[in-house]
């Protein structure tokens, strides 16, 4: 049943969307919008889930999706698990959120398959679900608001090479990738793209090893480490999110290693620091604090019946040293900072 949102609220999110460039226009327009204001939309809940707690990346999201929250007068609930290994925990959630009722679902799948009897049961039984950030094997979802995982992957190579070139004088050597965790649909496709992609465009940069973290925060200090022993001549590496890129320039500080070609995506403190000493020379930046409030906002316009496109791309940023100088990424590295009057 609906829940009696008015066209106030409607032309409010929608304009909010076209002023912060949802879709079509730049990254930064969302930097040019004031705040919209707080309306009521009638006790609607919406059950949100993200993959984790331990991740900043998820906090970031769940930061903006309570923003939204607060400004559409619905009642927020989240539940997460710990860690993104805990599938079956996020199944469970799942089951629960559908238990409850709530007037619509927010979910960032773990994996592909596992949640999808989930998805399907609440869409069958009226629940609309928005998936965020990463997709899962069904169409009976609503709406996908994420970025395009695959063309993060490709640019991610485009940034290796550049960054070989500026080091070696051309785009060539050898070099190695690392994934958090396999199975995980955004990973995936991240893999995919890069490797597509080296493929495709530099004949000259050899994939050494494509090495995963299997879920765990640590893992890719170890990993790193070793494949700096099994490959010295090893030119570049590539961490395919925050965690791995996280641990990365960890274990190349401890090895002293600013020598190396070295790119990853997200931007975590861990990940700008790295960036600003030379362990890093670029980083792909996703929109979660926007994808956070976005899923919210498409969940209250989803059980209230407005047609929505199917699949929205939230963008990509690609941060460098200079970038970072000149503060045009502010709101890609603090966003809790800078939306924190909205």
């Amino acid at each position: 049943m609906k829940k009696g949102l008015t066209v106030l609220l409607l032309v409010t999110v929608l304009l909010s969307f076209s002023l912060i460039g949802f879709g079509q226009t730049s990254f930064f327009d969302i930097s040019k919008a004031n705040p919209p204001k707080a309306i009521q939309s009638s006790d609607m809940t919406i059950f949100f889930i993200v993959k984790a707690s331990e991740n900043e990346f998820w906090q970031i999201v769940l930061d903006g999706a309570q923003k939204a929250a607060n400004h559409f007068g619905v009642e927020f609930i989240h539940q997460e698990a710990t860690s993104e290994s805990e599938v079956s925990r996020q199944v469970s959630i799942l089951e629960t959120a559908i238990s409850t009722n709530p007037d619509a679902i927010v979910l960032a799948p773990t994996v592909a398959d596992a949640l999808v009897p989930g998805i399907e049961r609440a869409m069958d039984s009226g629940i609309p679900v928005i998936i965020i950030d990463s997709m899962a094997n069904t169409d009976n979802y609503v709406s996908f608001l994420g970025s395009d995982n695959y063309t993060i992957g490709q640019r991610s190579a485009d940034e290796l090479a550049k960054a070989l070139e500026e080091k070696n004088g051309s785009p060539s050597g050898k070099v190695a990738a690392i994934t958090y965790m396999s199975g995980v649909g955004s990973l995936e496709a991240r893999i995919s793209g890069f490797l597509d992609r080296i493929e495709e465009a530099y004949p000259d940069i050899e994939v050494v090893s494509v090495r995963d973290a299997m879920g765990q925060v640590g893992n890719t200090i170890n990993i790193t480490l070793d494949l700096l022993t099994a490959y010295p001549d090893l030119d570049g590496l590539y961490a395919n999110n925050q965690m791995t890129g996280d641990d990365m320039v960890r274990a190349l500080d401890m090895q002293g290693r600013n020598d190396l070609a070295a790119v990853a995506v997200d931007a975590s403190a861990q990940e700008i620091w790295g960036l600003e000493n030379g362990y890093l020379d670029s980083v792909l930046v996703q929109q979660p604090w926007v994808m956070g409030y976005a899923g919210v906002a498409y969940a209250v316009m989803a059980r209230n019946g407005v047609p929505l496109a199917k699949n929205v791309d939230t963008g990509i940023l690609v941060i460098t040293p200079e970038s970072l100088a000149s503060g045009e990424a502010d709101a890609a590295i603090n966003p809790f900072e800078y939306y924190k009057d909205w």
